[in-house]
């Protein structure tokens, strides 16, 4: 039987962590609880009420001329496959976006999940590569495993 009890919170503080040792620069991070997380709102053409459809990425990073937005999770979570598809096709919160990334010079955002290192849970997320760019996961070394990466982005070159 599988064990692994890292909550989401302990998934984002790895990847963090992960991300910084591959030279990322982290522009803001959330998870759970913490209140760390910058809120991005839908494009005023979509909006309804000021905060109502607001999303709090769990990472944002920056490297070179590529924005990294990440989901985590502790188990499979559809919903954020979903959210993540619906924010890179409909653009619906690209001027929060814009607005955050304006001090990098940003050619492209590649949108994916981070998930516990965890057969059943990788499994699933493998039925949905479709919705996003990127998929990894975090044991509780630290050690990320890449299933799914459109652009190659976490190749690492010499």
């Amino acid at each position: 039987m599988e064990r692994c009890v890292m909550r989401e919170e302990q998934i984002t503080k790895n990847i963090l962590d992960w991300l910084e040792e591959n030279d990322w620069f982290i522009i803001c991070y959330d998870f759970p609880q913490s209140g760390t997380g910058i809120m991005l709102h839908q494009n005023i053409a979509h909006r309804v009420s000021k905060n109502k459809g607001g999303i709090i990425p769990d990472i944002i990073a920056v490297k070179d001329q590529i924005a990294l937005f990440f989901e985590n999770k502790d188990r499979f979570y559809q919903f954020d496959f979903d959210k993540l598809h619906e924010i890179k096709t409909q653009q619906n919160y690209s001027e929060s976006l814009a607005s955050l990334l304006r001090n990098y010079n940003i050619d492209i955002i590649y949108y994916g999940i981070g998930i516990i290192d965890k057969a059943k849970e990788i499994d699933k997320a493998l039925n949905h590569l479709e919705k996003v760019d990127f998929l990894l996961s975090i044991n509780e070394n630290k050690e990320v495993k890449i299933y799914h990466d459109i652009a190659n982005i976490f190749t690492i070159q010499d």
